[in-house]
């Protein structure tokens, strides 16, 4: 079975000096792809989001800079996206379709239109990597004109339908996803508070770089997020710690042997400890250790949980308890830790409040 996708490259138009000037119209020819690796599909919303960090990856690594996404755009090319969808035609925005949507003092603009015969994609990638396998469609992406782009998708049953508007203009302002806060995905979590206090001490930028509008508070945080994550807090910056063998290329790789050189970590795989797991999910008691570890706790009056017994973390659920950092895994009786369940990343957030008293 394969997938079909079409693709088109809009016409960029630079006003300089009130001249325009038209810089290439494409029509670039149908491709063949494979179909889709099994899994569940991603929203419009969710696909958008993918897409803007593709793109910014891609601008980064490029030596462009990151685009601001014009949300309050995105439902209008979203509609035009679903507009063709209807009409089953490929093709860009007419002059009167987007002059509407772009600010009046739009001085570039670009457009990239794409359709996939699958509207059960399970991520963005399929799409993104063949805009940038196109000159057409990677200069746009990659233009150093550009500040701004709105993302429409849509999904029916005839595909997965894909608008990229690019522009600049000296008067927008682009608002943020989130009307409080730095992240856009944590409104309504339990966590926010705590999320914010950490992003404002420096100690969590984001999730999703280089963009870093999300924080995924349901995610459950890997062993080298939770290296970051400390080092950070503490301020710590000897590396002289243990040369783990599976941490080499791990973008944590540096935080780990700093981690390891405070003390703070031995290693995943005792008695050897020669690997540290960076890309394994942290258990609760795996966190209680690190936390007394790199906060050098010792009273051990917390609250005698019934599910710790034998655990070799007792101790440190305990001291964690007895320093008012964690109550418990299940409110409102909170007699049990959980130390085998896994942390997210909302609840780190909320550990690391406790203990640095942000």
């Amino acid at each position: 079975m394969v997938a079909r996708t079409f693709l088109e490259v809009g016409l960029r138009r630079t006003l300089l000096h009130k001249l325009t000037v038209l810089v290439g119209l494409a029509m670039l020819a149908p491709l063949l792809l494979s179909a889709p690796s099994a899994g569940a599909a991603l929203s419009a919303e969710s696909f958008e989001d993918c897409l803007l960090d593709l793109i910014n990856a891609d601008r980064v690594a490029n030596g462009a800079a990151t685009l601001h996404m014009a949300y309050d755009l995105n439902d209008e090319v979203r509609a035009f996206s679903q507009k063709i969808a209807g009409e089953g035609d490929l093709r860009h925005m007419t002059s009167a379709e987007r002059n509407p949507i772009l600010p009046d003092d739009t001085s570039t603009w670009g457009e990239n239109v794409a359709w996939h015969s699958s509207p059960n994609l399970s991520g963005c990638s399929t799409i993104h990597d063949m805009f940038m396998n196109s000159a057409g469609h990677r200069a746009n992406i990659l233009s150093r004109n550009t500040q701004y782009v709105s993302l429409g998708v849509y999904i029916g049953g005839n595909g997965t339908w894909v608008t990229e508007l690019f522009f600049s203009s000296s008067s927008y302002d682009p608002p943020r996803r989130s009307a409080d806060g730095l992240f856009w995905d944590d409104d309504g979590s339990v966590f926010e508070p705590d999320i914010e206090r950490l992003a404002a001490a420096g100690i969590t930028e984001g999730c999703n770089p280089p963009t870093n509008d999300r924080y995924c508070p349901d995610d459950y945080l890997t062993r080298g997020q939770m290296a970051a994550m400390l080092v950070r807090a503490l301020g710590l910056t000897a590396t002289s710690g243990t040369d783990f063998i599976d941490d080499n290329g791990s973008v944590f790789e540096a935080d780990i042997e700093r981690l390891s050189a405070a003390g703070v970590t031995a290693g995943c795989n005792p008695p050897v400890n020669n690997q540290y797991c960076p890309d394994s999910n942290l258990k609760r008691g795996q966190m209680a250790a690190f936390l007394v570890r790199a906060l050098g706790l010792t009273a051990t009056s917390g609250t005698d949980f019934t599910d710790d017994n034998d655990s070799i973390f007792e101790t440190d659920i305990e001291r964690l308890s007895a320093a008012g950092i964690t109550a418990g895994c299940n409110p409102p009786v909170n007699d049990r830790f959980c130390p085998d369940g896994l942390v997210t990343r909302g609840q780190m957030a909320a550990f690391l409040v406790r203990a640095l008293d942000l």
